[in-house]
This record gives structure tokens, C-alpha cells and sequence, in this order.
């Protein structure tokens, strides 16, 4: 049988589990927690009704990684003074945020992670944490989200990192635009323009022709890349007079 656990009885013994992400950006706090040493923390507890927006029906591994995301997301609400909020989610499983606030939920096999900062009305935030990709998976970054342009860039000692890389990047960035556009973009709908990996940066942008082509201007995105993981982060918080938002209305038919 099942133990049951209360979320305060949780947060106390997760404690010891957090981790701050790196990255800069300012009034934002991240969060992240390695899933196995969740998944130990709560061996032998039910997870149905430890999160008020837990998918009832799902597997208990997609169950951890969906508390974990969220206990992330709720404690960097936490460090913000948001104190004591769920993070929901719309039809889609999109999070909704607390009014005054913008952020984004990552996981990867091993880690979950939240980023979170306040709304100015502006651009969104984006995270994502990937492991390195290899094999079929590592392929399919290749053949499906890497422009010709960006195949250039792959360093062929380095390559399966800067492919990761390249597909986290727009994972993050899709997410902190997401709410200016009608559709998600294919991943060879951006690419990056910039590279800049001694400043652990680069920089997306719509590619020509396409319909957000001279409406989105380039965007940076730091980046952390590790020996097994890569770590990306967008903040458009402060890019206001860089977006020419009426042309992004007139571009996707608002």
C-alpha cells in the first residue's frame, strides 16, 4: 500500500534537494531538483494528491516529473514573495502563472527546473534543460531542427553538444514567444544567427522568408552546456522596443 504524504511535510523534506540553476536575468528566481533523488525522497508515496493539477491517470514516472516541475516552479514563485501558489495549466498543459508573473518548466530525464520572474507586459521567459542527445534521437535533432546554416556550425568533435544546443536553444525560445504567436514554429523556422560560445551566448531569429521575418527581431539566449546536459534560458522581459508587436498581429492575422 501506499503511504501518504502532506505537501508541508514535502516542502520541508525537500529542503535539502534544491538546486539554483545558473544564469543572469533580473527579478527571476530558478529552481531545479534531480528526479532520482526525488523519486528516492518519495518511494513508497502516492503521488495522486500531492499537487491539485496532478495528472490522476498517468504513469507514476510522468507523475514525478510533472510534481517536480512544479514544486520548482511554486518554490522560485516562493523566493518572489509569491508565497503558497499553484501553478495551473490551460487545455493544452500550458502553465498558467499568478498575475504579475511569467516563467517556464523544463525536464529532462534526470533533472526537472523552473525559472520564473515579474511580468512587465512585455517579452516571456523561456527554459530548458536537455541531456546531450545520441543515437536515433541525436539524428532526428539533425534531420529535423537544424537549418543548413546551422549545420555549419557543428564542429564534428562537438557536434552531438552544439545539435542539443542548437534544439534546446529553440525549445526556450519558442516557449518565451509562444504567447505572441497563433502556432508554434517548426524548429527550422528560427535559427541561430549569432554564436558567441566564449560568452555562453547566442542569438535566434526568424529565418528569411518566412512570416515573422522582420516582425521578431533576434533574440539572445544563454546558454550553459555541460559534459552530459545543456541548460538554455531566455528572458524577454526587457526587449519592449525591439518587438514590433503590431506587425506580429498583422503577420499571424490578430
Amino acid at each position: 500500500m501506499m503511504n501518504k504524504l502532506t505537501m508541508p511535510a514535502l516542502m520541508a523534506a525537500l529542503s535539502t534537494l534544491w538546486e539554483d540553476l545558473p544564469g543572469t536575468g533580473r527579478e527571476v528566481a530558478r529552481c531545479s531538483v534531480s528526479l532520482p533523488a526525488l523519486d528516492a525522497l518519495l518511494h513508497g508515496v502516492s503521488l495522486a494528491d500531492l499537487h491539485p493539477m496532478m495528472p490522476a491517470r498517468a504513469i507514476r514516472a510522468r507523475q514525478l516529473s510533472f510534481l517536480a516541475g512544479r514544486l520548482c516552479a511554486e518554490q522560485a514563485l516562493s523566493r518572489l514573495g509569491c508565497v503558497a501558489a499553484n501553478v495551473g495549466r490551460n487545455a493544452d498543459g500550458v502553465p498558467l502563472w499568478p498575475e504579475g508573473f511569467v516563467g517556464s518548466i523544463s525536464h529532462s530525464p534526470t533533472l526537472a527546473a523552473a525559472m520564473v520572474g515579474r511580468s512587465n507586459g512585455a517579452g516571456g521567459i523561456g527554459l530548458d534543460c536537455e541531456n546531450i542527445a545520441t543515437g536515433e534521437r541525436l539524428e532526428s535533432i539533425l534531420a529535423l531542427c537544424c537549418t543548413a546554416a546551422e549545420r555549419v556550425l557543428l564542429q564534428p568533435e562537438i557536434y552531438p553538444a552544439l545539435a542539443t544546443l542548437i534544439f534546446s536553444a529553440k525549445e526556450a525560445g519558442y516557449k518565451a514567444i509562444a504567447h505572441w504567436l497563433s502556432r508554434i514554429p517548426d524548429f527550422t523556422e528560427f535559427e541561430v544567427c549569432r554564436f558567441a560560445p566564449g560568452a555562453n551566448r547566442l542569438w535566434l531569429a526568424p529565418v528569411a522568408g518566412n512570416e515573422w521575418h522582420g516582425c521578431i527581431a533576434p533574440f539572445a539566449v544563454d546558454f550553459v552546456l555541460g559534459p552530459d546536459s545543456v541548460q538554455t534560458i531566455v528572458d524577454l522581459r526587457a526587449c519592449r522596443q525591439r518587438w514590433a508587436t503590431d506587425q506580429i498581429a498583422d503577420a499571424i492575422g490578430g
